[in-house]
């Protein structure tokens, strides 16, 4: 009788063994799955980043001033971007900086950028590619970096996309009747001084 107990939990704690055995395998397989999704998305999210131009926020237009000393390396620029808060990846700019080969373009220089720039337009900038302001005025009048090659904006939002074809200029008749004859038609002289 004892030798029948014996042999049944030696049966037992047999099963029990190879149970336990499968089960840490299972649990080794999983989280070795785990990390290969997670490697994946990590690797995808950085091809994705450093192949298609993004900003950190486009909505945050906050201005950060960011200074680039003279014979800095392309880590310390990515480092300084990073550590400012204008870009989310330090890793993405110095692959964006390698792949677009301008590491010995960029200039030394006091920048004010934006966390809603694209990573294009910092590069443009840092570069010299874009027609940029860098003067900072006082605080009630400050100039910024905008890549921009306008001398003047004009803000049309009033008169609202689409206000008339394309080429045509838009006149303003809101301003009361002067300029119409009283048939609501525009009296204004044309080509031929009528």
């Amino acid at each position: 009788m004892n030798n029948a107990r014996r042999k049944k939990a030696l049966k037992t704690e047999n099963r029990l063994r190879v149970a336990l055995y499968y089960s840490f395998q299972l649990l080794v397989d999983v989280i070795i799955v785990l990390i290969c999704v997670k490697a994946f998305s990590a690797s995808f999210n950085f091809a994705h980043d450093v192949f298609v131009d993004s900003a950190k926020d486009y909505r945050n237009s906050d201005l950060i001033v960011v200074k680039i000393a003279p014979d800095s390396s392309t880590s310390t620029i990515a480092k300084q971007l990073y550590d400012s808060g204008v870009i989310k990846n330090k890793y993405v700019m110095m692959a964006k900086i390698k792949l677009s080969e301008v590491g010995g373009k960029i200039k030394a220089g006091t920048y004010t950028l934006s966390p809603s720039m694209k990573y294009s337009e910092i590069i443009g900038i840092l570069t010299g590619g874009a027609s940029v302001n860098t003067e900072i005025e006082d605080a009630t009048k400050k100039k910024i970096n905008t890549p921009t090659d306008a001398e003047e904006v004009v803000d049309n939002s009033e008169a609202g996309a689409g206000a008339g074809d394309e080429g045509d200029d838009f006149v303003d008749n809101s301003e009361g009747t002067e300029g119409t004859d009283g048939s609501g038609e525009n009296s204004l002289p044309n080509e031929a001084g009528e």
